[in-house]
C-alpha cells in the first residue's frame, strides 16, 4: 500500500489511468476567492459518494485510501471547513491485486477507472478500510488540529488545508490526517486522528 499512498500524498495530484500527472499551475484572479460551497465534500461525504460506483465494479470492493486533490485556484481559507472540491478515492478487492479509482471534480464523480496492474502483489485485507470505522469526519478533526495549534494553510503548493484517510497497518487503526504547513511555509506539518474515536494520533 505504501507504494500508492506516499506518492500521493507527496504530489496532491489527479490519476490518469495508472499514471500520476501534474496539475497545470492556476493564475491567481480577482474571482478566485469566489466558491460554490454546493461543489465542497468533506472526506466522509466523498467517500460515500465514490461507494456505489465501486460496488457496481466489484461486490467485495473495499476502501483503500482517500485524498483531496490539490486543483483549486488560489484564494483564501481553502479547506478551512474540512471540505474540498476535489478527491481521488481508491477501492480494491482484498488478497488480490484489484484495484479501481474514483475521480470527483467540483463535488461530483468525474471518472473512474480500473487502474489495476498486472503484477503487483495482492492487497493483504489489514490494509482495507471498513466504512464503520469512519465515525469521525474531516470538518470536525481540522478543528481538533487547529486547537492543538502549529498547522497553518498551505499558500502556493498543497493549498489550503488537505485531507487523507488511510490505513495505519503497524498500529491497525484508521487516520484521517490534516495536512498544513508550518508557520513560515517551509516544511509540510500533518495531523493524525483516529477515525473512529477523534482521538490525537502522535507520529511514530
Amino acid at each position: 500500500m505504501k507504494r500508492i499512498v506516499f506518492v500521493v500524498l507527496l504530489l496532491f495530484v489527479p490519476v490518469d489511468a495508472v499514471e500520476l500527472v501534474s496539475a497545470s499551475s492556476l493564475q491567481f484572479t480577482k474571482d478566485t476567492f469566489e466558491v460554490d460551497e454546493q461543489q465542497e465534500l468533506s472526506i466522509k461525504q466523498a467517500i460515500e459518494l465514490a461507494n456505489p460506483p465501486a460496488l457496481k465494479w466489484n461486490k467485495n470492493a473495499q476502501l483503500i485510501d482517500a485524498i483531496n486533490i490539490d486543483l483549486d485556484k488560489r484564494r483564501k481559507s481553502i479547506g478551512s471547513n474540512g471540505k474540498r472540491k476535489h478527491w481521488n478515492i481508491l477501492f480494491g478487492v482484498p488478497e488480490t491485486n484489484k484495484v479501481f479509482l474514483v475521480t470527483i471534480h467540483d463535488g461530483k464523480i468525474d471518472y473512474t477507472n480500473d487502474v489495476t496492474r498486472d503484477g503487483t502483489s495482492p492487497y493483504p485485507k489489514k490494509e482495507f478500510i471498513q466504512m464503520k470505522d469512519i465515525q469521525y469526519d474531516s470538518p470536525e478533526l481540522l478543528q481538533k488540529a487547529l486547537k492543538i495549534g502549529g498547522i497553518y494553510p498551505g499558500e502556493n503548493w498543497a493549498k489550503g488545508y488537505n485531507f487523507m484517510l488511510r490505513k495505519d497497518i503497524e498500529r491497525n487503526v484508521t487516520i484521517l490526517l490534516i495536512i498544513g504547513w508550518n508557520s513560515d511555509q517551509t516544511k509540510m506539518k500533518e495531523m493524525g486522528f483516529n477515525a473512529s474515536t477523534g482521538e490525537y494520533i502522535k507520529p511514530n
